[in-house]
C-alpha cells in the first residue's frame, strides 16, 4: 500500500535534538527520509534507529538542492518537511493526518504555523507561517539556495494554510552557534546573483542576529522599497523587525513614524500597537505607555497577533503591572501581574515581580500561604524552579524561604549542598561558607557554582568580602559563555577598562545581591567602581538601589 505521509529532513550534526524530533513523528509518518549532509557526530546513528531511509548527501551550499534530493526518496502522497531542532505534538499531528486523508484540501501547498521558542529558557514564543506540506506529485519543488521556498510547475497551483503547528527550539541555541549560522547564511545570500525583494529582508535578519543594526536597518528599508505586495507576510514581518531594530538603535522617532503608517495599513495587527507601548515604556513615558497597553486589552478581541500572541494580553498585563507598581498602586499591580501569570505561568520574571511586591506589603505568613496555594501547587513548577524564582526576588526574607526546600527529593545532592551554602550566606554566616568552600577542590567548586543556586555572583561577593586571592584565581579559571575577565579585573584592582553591556549587567546583579545581603564592605567596594560604568549603567543603579534597600529592610 502506497504511503500517505512522508516526512523529509536534511540534517548535519544534530545529535542533541534529533531524537526529540524523531520521537514526535515516528509511528505517525508512514516513512521518514533523512538526508545527512556530512555529520561528524552521532546524528546518523540516531537517524538509523528510526528510519531505514537515511542517505548521504554532498553539501553544495544550497538548501533547496538538499531538500529536493530528500524528496526524490519519498513515495508518500504528501511530503511534510521538518528540521531536527523542531518537533510536533503527537496527538495533534495524528489528528491532522487523519483529517488530511479524509478531507483532502483543494491546495497543493500548505503553510504550517511555526511556534518559535525564544528568550531565556524558551519562555517566550514568536509565530510565523511557512510552507512545509505539499503534494508529492512531481510538479512541486524547492528553489532558492537559502530561505528556500516552494514552487510548482503547474500554473494553476493552489496554496493554503493548515492548522498544523511545528515547534521550533533553534533560537535557544548557543549565541556563538547562531552567529556562525548567520555568517554562513550571509555568504549564501550575498552570493545569490539575482536577488528578490525578500532577499533584502533575509539579509536584514542576518545582520540583526549579528548585532549590526545599521546594516540590518539599511537592508530592511531596501526590501520594503522593492516589495511587490504590502500584504505579503514577509513585508509585515520586515516592518516589525525594522521598528524593533530602530528602537534598539535609539531611533525612536523614526520607529514611531513607521508605526503610525502601519497602524493605518494594518489596523487589526496588534504588534505595531504593542511596540508603540514598549517604546513609550522604555523611554519613561509611562502615561502614554499605560494608555496604549490598556487600549490593547480593551480591544484584544478585535486584534490579531502577527508574531506573538503574547502581544495581545500577557505582555500588556506584565508591563501594566510594572507601571502600576511604579505608581505604588498595589492593587492594580498585583491584579495585572496575576492576570499575566494566569495566561503564561512559565514566566519566572513575572512571578518574581509579583512575589517581591507581595513581600513588601504582606507578612511572612501571608506570603508563605500565597506561595503554598499558588506557586507550589502547579504541576509545571518544579522545586528547582521555585528556588530560582525565590532567589530572583531582591528580598532577604523571600530568599530565605528556599530553606524549606532543602529536603526535596527531586533535588540532586549537589543542588542540596549548593542550597545549604546559599542559606548560610543568607544568614550572614560567611565563616561557615568559607569553611565549606576550603574543603572543596576546584572541580567541586565549579560543580556547585554551575547549579546557579550558590552562584557565581555569591562567590564573587564572598571573594570581595574576604579578599581571598585563591578565590580570585578560581574565578579566573571558571569557564563562562562570555569572557568576563575585564569585569574581574575591575573588581580586583587589576588593569581594566570600561565595562561593556553584558559586564554591566553582571556588575549590577552583584550589587543588587550585596544590598540584599547588606554586605556593606562589598557595597562600598562596588561603589568605588561606578566610574567604569556607562551613564545608562549608573542610571539603572540609581533607580533600583533605593527600592532594594526598602525591600531588604521591609521587615
Amino acid at each position: 500500500m502506497k504511503p500517505f505521509l512522508s516526512v523529509c529532513m536534511i540534517v548535519k550534526d544534530e545529535e542533541k535534538v534529533l531524537r526529540r524530533c524523531l520521537e514526535s513523528i515516528t509511528g505517525i509518518a508512514d516513512e521518514i527520509i533523512i538526508a545527512d549532509t556530512g555529520s561528524i557526530d552521532r546524528t546518523k546513528d540516531i537517524a538509523l534507529e528510526y528510519s531505514n531511509k537515511v542517505f548521504d548527501y554532498k553539501w553544495e551550499n544550497d538548501f533547496s538542492k538538499a531538500r529536493n534530493f530528500a524528496a526524490t526518496k519519498a513515495s508518500g502522497e504528501w511530503i511534510l518537511v521538518i528540521d531536527a531542532d523542531e518537533f510536533v505534538d503527537r496527538d495533534s499531528v495524528l489528528n491532522f493526518k487523519e483529517n488530511l486523508k479524509n478531507n483532502p484540501p483543494n491546495s497543493d501547498i500548505l503553510a504550517v504555523q511555526i511556534v518559535n521558542f525564544v528568550g531565556e529558557n524558551g519562555k517566550d514564543t514568536s509565530l510565523n507561517y511557512h510552507e512545509r506540506l505539499y503534494k508529492n506529485n512531481g510538479t512541486i519543488s524547492y528553489y532558492r539556495s537559502i530561505h528556500e521556498l516552494l514552487m510548482s510547475k503547474n500554473s494553476e497551483e493552489h496554496r493554503g494554510f493548515s492548522d498544523l503547528q511545528i515547534y521550533h527550539s533553534g533560537y535557544m541555541k548557543n549565541v556563538v552557534e547562531e552567529k556562525d549560522k548567520s555568517k554562513r547564511n550571509l555568504s549564501l545570500l550575498k552570493n545569490k546573483k539575482e536577488k528578490e525583494p525578500v532577499d533584502y529582508y533575509f539579509l536584514g535578519n542576518e545582520y540583526d542576529h549579528l548585532g549590526d543594526l545599521e546594516k540590518a536597518i539599511m537592508y530592511y528599508k531596501k526590501g520594503f522599497q522593492l516589495k511587490d505586495d504590502p500584504n505579503s507576510d514577509w513585508v509585515k514581518s520586515l516592518l516589525l523587525r525594522l521598528v524593533n531594530a530602530l528602537h534598539r538603535a535609539e531611533k525612536d522617532m523614526e520607529a514611531l513614524e513607521i508605526i503610525d503608517s502601519c497602524e493605518k495599513i494594518y489596523p487589526f495587527i496588534v504588534d505595531f500597537n504593542f511596540f508603540r507601548g514598549k517604546i513609550y515604556f522604555d523611554n519613561g513615558d509611562l502615561v502614554k505607555s499605560k494608555q496604549v497597553f490598556e487600549e490593547i486589552l480593551l480591544k484584544k478581541d478585535e486584534f490579531e497577533a502577527e508574531k506573538s500572541s503574547d502581544f495581545l494580553e500577557f505582555l500588556p498585563h506584565k508591563f501594566l503591572g510594572e507601571i502600576y507598581e511604579g505608581e505604588n498602586d498595589l492593587h492594580s499591580a498585583v491584579s495585572h501581574y496575576s492576570r499575566a501569570l494566569s495566561i503564561n505561568d512559565a514566566d519566572d520574571y513575572t512571578w518574581m515581580k509579583l512575589i517581591g511586591l507581595l513581600a513588601k506589603h504582606s507578612t511572612l505568613e501571608e506570603l508563605a500561604g500565597f506561595l503554598n496555594n499558588n506557586l507550589l501547587t502547579k504541576n509545571n513548577i518544579t522545586p528547582r524552579r521555585v528556588i530560582n524564582i525565590l532567589l530572583g526576588v531582591h528580598n532577604l526574607d523571600v530568599q530565605k524561604l528556599t530553606r524549606s526546600l532543602l529536603g526535596e527529593s527531586e533535588l540532586s545532592s549537589v543542588e542540596k549542598e549548593s542550597l545549604l551554602l546559599k542559606n548560610l550566606l543568607l544568614d550572614g554566616n560567611i565563616s561557615k561558607v568559607i569553611e565549606t568552600l576550603n574543603k572543596k577542590s576546584l572541580p567541586q567548586i565549579q560543580s556547585l557554582l554551575a547549579r546557579g543556586i550558590f552562584s557565581i555572583i555569591d562567590f564573587i561577593i564572598v571573594t570581595i568580602e574576604t579578599g581571598n586571592i585563591n578565590y580570585q584565581k578560581i574565578l579566573y579559571d571558571v569557564k563562562f559563555d562570555t569572557n568576563i575577565n575585564n569585569l574581574l579585573n575591575v573588581l580586583f584592582h587589576k588593569k581594566n577598562k570600561k565595562l561593556v553591556e553584558l559586564e554591566e549587567i553582571f556588575f549590577v546583579s552583584i550589587l543588587q545581591q550585596a544590598i540584599v545581603l547588606n554586605r556593606k564592605t562589598v557595597i562600598t567596594h562596588l561603589e568605588n567602581k561606578y566610574k567604569y560604568l556607562s551613564i545608562e549603567g549608573n542610571k539603572k543603579i540609581k533607580k533600583f538601589k533605593g527600592e532594594i534597600i526598602s525591600n531588604s529592610n521591609s521587615r
